[in-house]
């Protein structure tokens, strides 16, 4: 299995220096195997929030996949910030510490049958 293309989604526009830019996402891959060309498309991608054709279709673009140090630069996790510390102490909230109240299921009239 060898993966051909990386399957791109324009998700808006914006304009910068008087020039429209996309905003893209790679949603998924085009993968060759002995079979043929199988589509991999990420379960988290929702076409809805792509722009709409006249006929209400969803144009996804294909691009070959860059090389492998650009590829594990955009899938390595991102590192939250550090928080700074702020000169301010944070106010402490000890309202949750207490256990939550509650009728035991399992005692009186209204137990809970097992």
């Amino acid at each position: 299995m060898s993966k051909r293309y990386d399957v791109v989604a324009t998700i808006g526009q914006y304009e910068k220096d008087g020039q429209t830019k996309y905003v893209t996402r790679n949603v998924g891959a085009v993968i060759q195997t002995s079979k043929g060309f199988r589509l991999k498309l990420d379960a988290s991608f929702n076409p809805a929030g792509c722009q709409r054709s006249e006929d209400g279709g969803v144009w996804l673009a294909l691009f070959e996949p860059r090389d492998d140090q650009q590829q594990t630069q955009q899938q390595a996790p991102r590192q939250p910030a550090p928080r700074q510390q702020s000169s301010q102490p944070q106010p402490q909230d000890d309202r949750f510490d207490d256990d939550i109240p509650f009728a035991n299921p399992y005692r009186g009239v209204r137990s809970l049958l097992i």
